[in-house]
């Protein structure tokens, strides 16, 4: 029993994090149809600026993550604001363009920071015994917390702020919205920024724990696919759930199968909801 606590408590650890990445592509796909091949290297950027900022200026380590999310987040907004606002309407162009921009990173990546795993420093150290059953890891427990809190902000974002009032009124009808005086280009540029600022909380909130390195990017961005289309195309809620259930299969699946065929319980447990439900768990769009 305590070994299936474990099990699920890690795999609850990874679907926060799988959910909290595929909701920037979510975001950018709901609301730009844009879908970024780079989505993985911000996710790998952010914790090597989190360890950068942590290791070798010496900030603390909440103020280094929360700089690695911010610097992702302007990155962001110049690489909307140069590369991909051109493409608009062209969606083979932005593909291509995402997809070009990952292998630029990645190579960056490479010769700047070499093949050598990278890792900022632990928030807090230690174990808590949960439930009197298992010890677990307090590190693992923070940025479970952490990543679910971010989740949540950004629900209560959407639903409740200004700014989450235009996205959702640019994502159900952008000519209506512009005629009531929101500016389309501008909410562009910004949920391109806060999608790019989710795979780098991501990236902060799980590096201390697996640290990144310049390949990790290629399994964070095919996550973050599979469980958009998981949760069905275009569901905020839907990433959530789609994560939340990636994580579990996969981690119970390794545990109790076998961990070579991690990436086989995705696959399987993804064909299996599509042919059930091919519009994915929640296939309406909605933000």
């Amino acid at each position: 029993m305590q070994d299936f606590l474990l099990y699920g408590t890690n795999g609850l650890l990874l679907g926060v994090i799988y959910a909290l990445s595929a909701l920037g592509v979510s975001l950018i796909v709901g609301i730009m149809n844009v879908i970024n091949f780079s989505h993985g290297e911000l996710y790998v950027l952010a914790g090597y600026f989190s360890a950068l900022f942590a290791r070798a200026l010496g900030l603390p380590v909440a103020l280094a993550a929360l700089l690695a999310v911010a610097g992702v987040f302007v990155f962001g907004l110049v690489v909307e604001r140069t590369l991909i606002r051109n493409t608009y309407g062209n969606d083979m162009a932005s593909l291509i363009i995402t997809f070009v921009l990952s292998i630029v990173l990645q190579n960056a990546y490479l010769f700047i920071f070499g093949p050598y795993p990278q890792k900022p420093p632990n928030w807090v150290s230690g174990s808590t015994h949960l439930l009197g059953l298992f010890y677990y890891g307090n590190q693992r427990l923070a940025a479970l917390g952490a990543g679910a809190a971010v989740i949540v902000l950004l629900f209560v974002a959407i639903k409740k702020t200004w700014f989450g009032k235009t996205v959702r009124a640019v994502a159900q009808d952008r000519e209506m919205a512009a005629m009531l005086g929101v500016n389309p280009t501008l909410v562009n540029m910004f949920s391109f920024g806060t999608g790019c600022a989710l795979a780098a909380a991501a990236g902060v909130i799980l590096s201390p724990i697996f640290p990144v390195t310049p390949t990790v990017s290629v399994g964070v961005s095919l996550t973050a696919f599979i469980v958009v289309v998981l949760g069905g195309m275009g569901s905020l809620t839907g990433c959530v759930v789609g994560g939340l259930v990636l994580g579990l299969v996969q981690n119970l699946g390794a545990a109790y199968v076998s961990s070579g065929y991690k990436h086989f319980f995705g696959f399987f447990i993804l064909l299996l909801i599509l042919v059930v439900r091919p519009t994915g768990l929640f296939g309406q769009k909605q933000l």
